[in-house]
């Protein structure tokens, strides 16, 4: 299983293009901007803790989740990784995939100890969707917020650009 975290990046096309006019404008406003891409991060990262609270080892990556800043990119959000670890000292991030995913229940299993039969600690395998799976708590959370950031994105760009007119 994979110990790296995964992340989800909020960005699109357009996005691209009008982080590009934030290079001609003054200090306040790209500050401005930042604060506004990390507060959005925050509030999906907070959803997304909601939403991976109804299963135990969904509450572990509910606890790892992390926003951090990217100097390119903007805010990232982080889930599972290394640290912090379950009880039993597995790294959380062993584990969000099978959480999000779900596991084949009755696929046969191969152990030191013996054969055994699926990942009976995770969910079934979620629906397909698209060229994968449907997921069950990240992605959806995801897609149904996704109105919500884009729309509050964009109210903060142009509120930010007029600000910056009215400096200039």
């Amino acid at each position: 299983m994979a110990t790296r975290p995964f992340e989800i990046k909020i960005a699109d096309a357009d996005i691209k293009a009008i982080l590009r006019t934030f290079k001609n404008m003054d200090d306040i406003a790209k500050e401005d901007m930042k604060k506004t891409a990390r507060d959005i991060a925050n509030d999906a990262a907070s959803s997304i803790g909601s939403a991976l609270q109804s299963t135990p080892q969904g509450q572990a990556l509910a606890r790892s989740i992390k926003v951090s800043n990217s100097f390119k990119r903007g805010p990232v959000i982080s889930i599972g990784g290394d640290n912090p670890k379950l009880a039993n000292g597995t790294p959380v991030g062993a584990i969000a995939l099978g959480v999000e995913f779900g596991a084949y229940q009755n696929k046969p299993r191969k152990r030191k100890s013996g054969q055994y039969t699926g990942y009976k600690q995770f969910q079934p395998r979620s629906p397909r969707e698209g060229r994968g799976n449907a997921g069950y708590f990240i992605f959806p959370t995801l897609k149904a917020l996704q109105p919500y950031i884009t729309k509050r994105w964009v109210d903060e760009v142009d509120r930010i650009r007029r600000e910056w007119r009215e400096r200039i």
